[in-house]
């Protein structure tokens, strides 16, 4: 019994290490959290504009060019600055015309270690 005893006195809790170990882990994912939420927001912003374009009757008549003037004048506004013209992409489709948006955005993460995240948004506008 007395053994025993020992055995749970010496076992009190973490070790100064195994902490530096956690804090570490939860430092890691702080900083990627973020690095990645704003990221999501701009693309939540971009699935907002989309859907709003889609529900109006004016951009059914609005020509490519105009269209996608338009879309990035939307993102501007959302609060997405950053957005190369050439991602988005307007093709007809049975019915309507359809929008695409396929973006892929790299974020440093450490050193050269990079967190890569792949979108892509569409809506189809009827005719």
């Amino acid at each position: 019994m007395s053994s025993l005893n020992r055995t749970c006195r010496r076992q009190q809790g973490m070790t100064f290490i195994s902490l530096l170990v956690v804090l570490a882990i939860g430092v890691f994912f702080t900083l990627l959290a973020i690095k990645m939420v704003p990221t999501y927001l701009e693309n939540f912003a971009i699935q907002e504009v989309l859907a709003s374009v889609e529900q109006e009757r004016s951009s059914r008549d609005l020509s490519r060019v105009r269209l996608k003037d338009n879309l990035l004048k939307r993102f501007q506004i959302n609060g997405v600055y950053d957005f190369p013209r050439d991602k988005i992409k307007i093709e007809k489709v049975k019915g309507g015309r359809r929008i695409l948006v396929e973006y892929e955005v790299r974020k440093p993460a450490a050193g050269n270690v990079y967190v890569v995240m792949t979108f892509s948004n569409s809506v189809v506008i009827p005719q």
